[in-house]
Order: structure tokens, then C-alpha cells, then sequence
């Protein structure tokens, strides 16, 4: 199994073990050794749940800087629908395209088109499937990865269409070097992403395929220098010729709540916000308790991509910002239409890889090992209190007995067994925790 990359970091020289984000995993891929938080790789899902409850801000997502992009000859902004909610209600969005371009990049893509065309491509594809149903969105990283590592039965469910981020970096190569006499390779197209998973879908795609995209830059990354060059030149934002870059109210629907059932039937469309619910459905699923749904449309964050945590706008100030572009933006003009009808007929949307379930061991071993190992674990559990206090640094009881079956740790980290224990964690926290001001 090739290495996995995450969209997060951990500083273990900030990191006091207070195991907030341990708690936090809704995959239980972190565990809190000799005081540090330390990471299980192929449990994690990037879903930043553990990013905003450190209380010393050790953990941090890492996304890539516009001074990265100098190595490129031409850098296109392929902007997330998200961005243009992150200001206020006088600023449009071709004005906001107007700074990226000010920022340095060279162009700003109009990605409504490439929406418009995924939108199509799941209605086609909701309606010649054969089952087993519901289809799942593709469009949340995090939703792609949960179902690998918890729900591996279920990849065959992801809808094998392409995001439209990946369609418009496709285009953006095709374009700009046919335009420009470039390679694709000197062409930057770079994602502006409410999210750091997003990051990570782009420098590993879970379907072991590459991205045609070259990288993403979160909107917190770039959000004071969009802002300042708003304020500074709204008189020649207002008068700029990009005027029309990004006025598309097609442009507005797409990772909200609900963003792609515009051609899809109501009635056998459901849509999920949130990890906690959206497992609670998947487990459903399993149990074979869902099947009048054909298409689930999941986003892990509260309020979809808006609430992503790059983004900056309090979430609801965004969302009445989305609700004003989409009602303020004119209907699409007949070149949309003749854009959409051109590309659809000529391109290819389907996924090109498989999304497979993620091996959960780092070392292979044969089934009947792994069943071996499996019995040691329930063996050792009925062993433990069964209380899940978290001190021997795993979440939970069943998490520890599965750490200790697969060598991961000690049965005597928990302290109820060892007294020892007890007085290693009192040495660790009294001067830890207790020290820290975070």
C-alpha cells in the first residue's frame, strides 16, 4: 500500500495529550502516546474534525502557498462556489475574480460550465444504473474515504462520475495550452478549496488516478489579500472587463445542501450534512434499511462546502450570501448553453479509477492471521472495564484490545491493570496540561 498523504499536520512540540482530538475522530485514528497526539494513517478520513478542538493549537492543516506556484508559466484559479460567499453582499463575484488575478494569477476558470456538465453526467448515470442503490456522491472527499475505511462494502456505490473541479482542471490544460502553444505541465490549475480533504483528493485521489489539477490553496490561505484588494480598488473592480467572469447563477447551487438535485427526482433523493448523520445512514444502508433512494448526495460539513474548515464567513452569514447570488444572478446566456451541449457530447465524465476499500494493515497477512487476531482481540477485551475513560490512549475499550492484538501497544496502558501506568500519566500531565496556557 502506497504511503498515505494527509491534509493535516500535528506539531508534537505544541501537543499536550489533552486528547480533545482523539475524542473528536469519527474513525478513532488517533491515539495519545507518552503525552503526544500521534496519527494512524490508514484510519484517517480527513475530515478535520480533530482541527478545531485542540485547545494548543497543535494540529493544522497544510494546503500549498501562491509562492509555490512561480515554477508554473501560466496559473489558473479554479475557484470553489464557496469563495464568493466569504465576502459581503456588494461583492460580487467577478469582482472577486478581479483580486485573484491582482493575487497573480493569469486567468480565473468559469467553472458553472464544468457543474453543469457533472450535473448532467449523474442524472445520466442515476438513471442507467442497475443497482444496488443509493448512489453516492463523489464530491466530498471525506464521504469517499469514510466508506473505504468503514463501510468498504459500499465502494461499488460511489457514483463513478468525475467532481467538477477535476472536469475543469482537465479543460483548463486543454485550453490554455492549445491557446498559449504551452505544455500542460507549465499550466497551473489550482483549486481554491473551503477545505483541506479537497487538498488531499488532489495530491491522492482515492482512486489511485492523478489529479488534473496541480494543487490547491485554501480560501483562509488568500482571504485578507482578496479582502484588502476589495476594499482598496471597488471603483476599478466596478469597471473592470472581467465584469461577467463569474455571473452565473448555476455557478451558486453546487456543495450546498442539496446543491445537485436539480435534475434528479425529489422523491428518491436524499441529502446529508454532518459525519454523525451521514454514518448513522450508511449503517442503515448496510442493514439494508434504505432502498427506496437511488442518489444520496453527502457533505461532511454542517452546511456543505460553505462550512468547510478553510473557509472564514460564519456559516450562515455565507449561506444568506449564496442565497443572494443565486437569486441576484442572471439565467445562464445562450454560449453557456452551446458551451454545455458542445463538451457533453464530446467528453468523457466516468471516473477513471476504481475507488477501492482502504487496507486497514500495515502488514499483509493471510486471513486466517487476521481471524486469529480478531479472536485475540475480543479475548483481551473482556479483559478491560469496558468504561472507554480514554487513558491508555485509544478511544475507546474495543480500541485499546485491537491496539494490543495488533501490536500496537501494551495491555498494561490501561490503568486500571497497572498502576504504573497511573503514575506515568500523573508525571506526564502534572507538568503538561496543567503548564499550558492553550
Amino acid at each position: 500500500m502506497p504511503e498515505l498523504k494527509h491534509g493535516f499536520k500535528i506539531d508534537t512540540a505544541k501537543c499536550v495529550g489533552r486528547m480533545h482530538c482523539m475524542r473528536a475522530c469519527p474513525t478513532h485514528a488517533i491515539r495519545v502516546k507518552d503525552g503526544k497526539a500521534h496519527l494512524i494513517p490508514e484510519l484517517c478520513i480527513d475530515c478535520g474534525s480533530c482541527l478545531g478542538v485542540c485547545p494548543s493549537k497543535a494540529i493544522s492543516a497544510t494546503t500549498i502557498t501562491l509562492a509555490e506556484l512561480d515554477r508554473f508559466k501560466f496559473k489558473v484559479a479554479v475557484a470553489s462556489p464557496a469563495l464568493f460567499t466569504q465576502f459581503g453582499l456588494g461583492d460580487t463575484p467577478a469582482q472577486v475574480g478581479r483580486a485573484l488575478l491582482d493575487l497573480g494569477f493569469d486567468a480565473v476558470w468559469e467553472y458553472a460550465v464544468d457543474i453543469e456538465l457533472v450535473d448532467r453526467a449523474i442524472t445520466d448515470c442515476v438513471k442507467k444504473w442497475p443497482g444496488p442503490f443509493p448512489l453516492i456522491s463523489d464530491s466530498c472527499p471525506v464521504i469517499v474515504r469514510l466508506i473505504q475505511v468503514a463501510y468498504p462494502s459500499m465502494v461499488e456505490q460511489i457514483i463513478p462520475i468525475e467532481v467538477p473541479r477535476e472536469i475543469a482542471g482537465r479543460e483548463v490544460k486543454r485550453r490554455y495550452s492549445q491557446e498559449l502553444g504551452l505544455r500542460p505541465e507549465e499550466i497551473a490549475a489550482i483549486y481554491i478549496t473551503p477545505c483541506q480533504a479537497k487538498s488531499i483528493s488532489i495530491l491522492q485521489p482515492a482512486e489511485e488516478s492523478k489529479s488534473y489539477l496541480d494543487g490547491a490553496v485554501g480560501i483562509s490561505e488568500i482571504y485578507n489579500d482578496v479582502l484588502y484588494r476589495l476594499r482598496k480598488s471597488t471603483a476599478k473592480l466596478k469597471s473592470d472587463t472581467q465584469e461577467g467572469l463569474m455571473d452565473s447563477g448555476e455557478l451558486f447551487h453546487w456543495g450546498n445542501p442539496e446543491g445537485e438535485f436539480p435534475n434528479l427526482s425529489r422523491e428518491h433523493y436524499l441529502p446529508l450534512i454532518g459525519l454523525t448523520d451521514i454514518i448513522k445512514v450508511f449503517d442503515d444502508i448496510e442493514r439494508g434499511r434504505l432502498t427506496n433512494i437511488e442518489f444520496l448526495e453527502c457533505h461532511a460539513c454542517q452546511g456543505g462546502c460553505n462550512g468547510g474548515n478553510l473557509t472564514i464567513e460564519n456559516l450562515y452569514v455565507a449561506r444568506s450570501k449564496n442565497l443572494h447570488l443565486k437569486a441576484n444572478m442572471p439565467k445562464p446566456p445562450l454560449e453557456f448553453e452551446r458551451e454545455v451541449a458542445r463538451r457533453y457530447g464530446s467528453e468523457d465524465f466516468s471516473l477513471r479509477g476504481s475507488v477501492k476499500p482502504r487496507s486497514l494493515a500495515k502488514d499483509v497477512v493471510d486471513l486466517r492471521a487476521r481471524v486469529m487476531r480478531r479472536k485475540r482481540a475480543e479475548e483481551i477485551l473482556k479483559g478491560l472495564p469496558l468504561l472507554n475513560c480514554g487513558l491508555c490512549g485509544a478511544p475507546s475499550c474495543k480500541d485499546h484490545a485491537d491496539d494490543v492484538a495488533l501490536a500496537r501497544s501494551e495491555i498494561s496502558d490501561c490503568v486500571f491493570l497497572s498502576k504504573a501506568r497511573i503514575d506515568l500519566l500523573r508525571k506526564i500531565y502534572k507538568k503538561g496540561p496543567r503548564a499550558s496556557k492553550g
